[in-house]
């Protein structure tokens, strides 16, 4: 699935869509839900940082079944702008 520019703000509503809770995300993934939920708020810099970030964003995408390339690339633009 496409992201658009938008739609970062709508990832929980995508998620709760398909039925997958963020505890089951954090099952699978070993991500803790307050990144996760940093992840849908468009709070990256709530992440650990460095390759950390980048691979739960990634994992989220993943598990969600959305393009984790333009997810990651809105997470690069918003720290390139910190």
């Amino acid at each position: 699935m496409r992201i658009s520019t938008t739609t970062v703000q709508d990832l929980a509503a995508l998620r709760n869509q398909k039925g997958i809770s963020l505890h089951q995300i954090a099952a699978t993934t070993k991500i803790g839900v307050r990144y996760l939920e940093a992840i849908e708020d468009g709070q990256f810099a709530s992440l650990p940082g460095g390759i950390y970030s980048i691979s739960y964003i990634r994992q989220y995408a993943q598990a969600v079944e959305i393009n984790e390339g333009e997810l990651l690339q809105r997470y690069l633009q918003s720290a390139s702008v910190s």
